[in-house]
């Protein structure tokens, strides 16, 4: 299986940037996070964004960035938990990319959705713990179009990242070298 880059998906709270910058580290990728892409772009915390742009040029935008990353080589992405992916969201990230499904027990996810509220432009602070069950049933109708699965509740950062690493090498996943730029050869 040929594939030029390593796609995070997962909910909100799974670890996705955490995992994904050291995991882009552990294999000398670059890691590209489309939250933090779409901020940079648009000049606005992703929660003030999906509030004065709303629900539907949120969306493009998204679509729009992972279109542009999905092609890179050799690089870690994560990509953004607020909604569960559709089909065609998948599509488009499973022709390159080799697709690592995040997910937590609902217990932990609370715990580190908590820790920044206001962030997160779709989440119901209020009833967080209704809010996550709910995003978990969605959840679980992707995983099985996902490459992989693994749990990120226990273990550390490293550990994870080790498991992430066996199953691509148990897979036999193959990934297509970025050119060098004349100035990266010395």
């Amino acid at each position: 299986m040929m594939k030029r880059n390593i796609v995070l998906v997962g909910m909100m709270g799974s670890g996705k940037s955490h995992i994904g910058r050291k995991l882009a580290q552990r294999l000398g990728w670059q890691f590209v996070d489309t939250d933090r892409r779409i901020e940079r772009a648009v000049g606005m915390t992703i929660a003030e964004f999906y509030a004065s742009a709303g629900e539907k040029v949120f969306r493009e935008r998204e679509i729009n960035v992972l279109q542009q990353v999905s092609r890179y080589h050799e690089a870690v992405i994560s990509f953004g938990g607020n909604f569960p992916m559709n089909v065609g969201t998948y599509r488009i990230l499973h022709r390159h990319g080799f697709i690592v499904a995040l997910l937590s027990e609902p217990f932990r996810v609370e715990e580190r959705v908590s820790r920044h509220i206001g962030k997160r432009p779709t989440v119901d602070y209020e009833n967080l713990h209704d809010f996550v069950h709910t995003m978990m049933k969605q959840w679980e109708e992707v995983y099985p179009y996902c490459d992989c699965v693994i749990d990120t509740t226990r273990g550390g950062a490293s550990q994870i990242v080790e498991s992430i690493v066996h199953k691509i090498n148990e897979r036999h996943v193959q990934f297509i070298a970025r050119e060098k730029k004349e100035k990266d050869v010395k």
